[in-house]
């Protein structure tokens, strides 16, 4: 998925709505603008309730797909508005920074703030920042993504290491979720 040309008479075969969820400052922003339009800033501003952008991209073995790309503000006091924005969600992008070790132990609640308005959803656990020196255990976090049947992918806005591979992993997802509740 990703920098492969769509042809102007291409249709989206699905749309697909993911949510890109984490604590404040692990990166969202900076994946999606990576994944967008292909850049880094160093200093990025904090994101107020949610900014969104949509990307018809291809698939492989599906072809064109319209994904639906929200970037939910991480701090504390945006909780009450994010509630709203995950209704309708197909895939859910779980990002923590691999510099701060205090942003995986809100993952959880993550999830349960998720689910409660988008049940089942599937979850890609991001280990984001990789290029920076890592202050946390990844084969523990690897340990609980196997035991809770998710996913797990490294990334790094900053050099763009797998950031094409983890929306392409979303995509998938979120067209399988799709799939299966027809």
């Amino acid at each position: 998925m990703g920098r492969q040309k769509i042809m102007a008479n291409e249709t989206p075969l699905f749309n697909v709505k993911v949510i890109l969820a984490g604590d404040g400052a692990v990166g969202k922003s900076s994946l999606l603008r990576r994944y967008i339009f292909h850049d880094f800033i160093e200093q990025h501003k904090m994101t107020i309730a949610m900014d969104s952008y949509s990307k018809v991209a291809k698939v492989p073995g599906l072809g064109p797909v319209k994904v639906h790309l929200w970037d939910l503000a991480g701090q504390p006091q945006w909780a009450a508005v994010r509630e709203g924005f995950y209704l309708g969600a197909h895939a859910m992008a779980l990002v923590f920074d691999v510099s701060r070790a205090e942003t995986i132990k809100g993952l959880p609640n993550w999830i349960l703030e998720c689910r409660k308005k988008a049940p089942g959803i599937p979850v890609l656990v991001v280990a984001n920042k990789i290029d920076l020196p890592p202050k946390v255990p990844l084969d523990k976090i690897a340990k609980w993504v196997k035991d809770n049947q998710y996913e797990l992918v490294t990334t790094s806005p900053k050099t763009g290491f797998n950031i094409e591979l983890m929306f392409e992993k979303l995509g998938i997802m979120g067209v399988n979720f799709v799939l299966k509740r027809r």
